[in-house]
């Protein structure tokens, strides 16, 4: 408790408002040129049956933050990334599970995860309408970035496509499942229409780069052509992440995979910051219910990567992703024991400022 009183919400969100402690920065930055911008991406697990449902009420603490103090509402993540990497029904979307690769038959069921009705996607649409109706329109739309699998390589039995099998042990055939999911996730999308939701591209949810660096470039000129974009988060050291850009993505963020690992130190976090600034990457949060359930292990190690954002300039100066657990917020947004509420005003308060400073720098956009 003594640290959540010395790191407290005023010690950090008003840094950098003018700008007058910034020095140039690599980071990718916390407003983007490129539209959609999205400056606070937080991670959705959605798909395979051991999540949350993702319905409405469930996603209103990620859309918007209502002050305790003050009561004012505001915005909160202008991006959400609906993210998979096993059905818990025996098949992963992504190498190293110790599952069975997803075939053509899960990939789909995974798009109808994500477009349930009431559920997901939609849920996230009325979500929003609910939060404008009480306080008007957001300046910028929030933004939705689909996971799109990684087509194993050696995999035989993926399925057919225009009647032939797929063996992906070829690289073409790799990419042709990848581009037949595109468009069958840009199909529903069109057909769901969300009015306060626009898709912002792809993520690949392989976290390393070594077993698809032949495909990735393809792959990414694709998505770029449909005016999307592709995103990515790599582990810690993991093979190619420095080479993002040469492997066709838009935009990556580093995991620093230090909340995890008790025995990681702090100065983990640092080093995560300044790999990211020298190549161009955003950050990514990281925590789950273990801040809540061991508390006196993992609750400071919430805190250290607030602390280490702020030393360098990541709050001010650069896009983060939000890894949490499949619910974590949820919960600390919900509870009614105190310190467990201010782990969620904490961050809340602090992507609400983040996202003001965003609103700011970029104008409003003409529908």
């Amino acid at each position: 408790m003594n640290k959540l009183i010395a790191f407290s919400i005023s010690a950090f969100l008003l840094l950098g408002m003018d700008g007058s402690h910034l020095r140039p920065h690599q980071y990718t930055p916390l407003v983007q040129s490129a539209v959609p911008s999205v400056t606070d991406l937080v991670l959705i697990y959605q798909g395979g049956t051991h999540r949350p449902d993702w319905t409405v009420d469930q996603l209103l603490p990620y859309v918007a933050y209502g002050d305790s103090l003050t009561g004012k509402e505001q915005w909160l993540f202008d991006g959400f990334l609906f993210i998979e990497y096993k059905d818990n029904r025996g098949f992963e979307f992504a190498h190293g599970y110790k599952q069975r690769a997803a075939r053509k038959e899960e990939w789909s069921w995974l798009l109808g995860r994500n477009f349930e009705s009431h559920h997901a996607i939609e849920a996230l649409d009325q979500a929003c309408a609910l939060v404008t109706s009480r306080r008007g329109e957001p300046r910028r739309k929030r933004a939705v970035v689909l996971t799109l699998p990684e087509p194993i390589v050696g995999q035989m039995d993926w399925g057919e496509l225009d009647g032939k099998v797929l063996d992906f042990t070829h690289h073409q055939d790799r990419i042709d499942a990848c581009l037949w999911y595109i468009d069958k996730a840009l199909e529903r999308w069109n057909a769901l229409a969300p009015k306060n939701l626009e898709l912002a591209g792809f993520y690949w949810v392989a976290e390393y780069g070594s077993e698809s660096k032949e495909i990735l470039p393809r792959i990414g000129a694709s998505i770029q052509s449909k005016g999307k974009r592709f995103y990515w988060i790599p582990y810690w050291n993991a093979p190619y992440a420095g080479e993002w850009k040469s492997l066709g993505f838009d935009k990556a963020y580093q995991q620093p995979n230090h909340f995890f690992h008790p025995e990681v130190p702090d100065s983990r976090l640092d080093e995560a910051c300044r790999y990211a600034y020298d190549h161009a990457m955003g950050l990514e949060m990281e925590f789950d219910a273990r801040a809540l359930t061991s508390a006196p292990v993992f609750r400071p190690r919430f805190y250290s990567y607030l602390e280490s954002f702020r030393k360098n300039s990541v709050i001010d100066s650069s896009a983060i992703a939000y890894y949490e657990g499949g619910g974590t917020l949820l919960t600390m947004a919900n509870s009614r024991i105190p310190a467990e509420r201010a782990l969620y005003d904490t961050l809340a308060s602090f992507i609400a400022i983040r996202q003001q400073r965003a609103d700011h720098v970029q104008p409003r956009r003409v529908p």
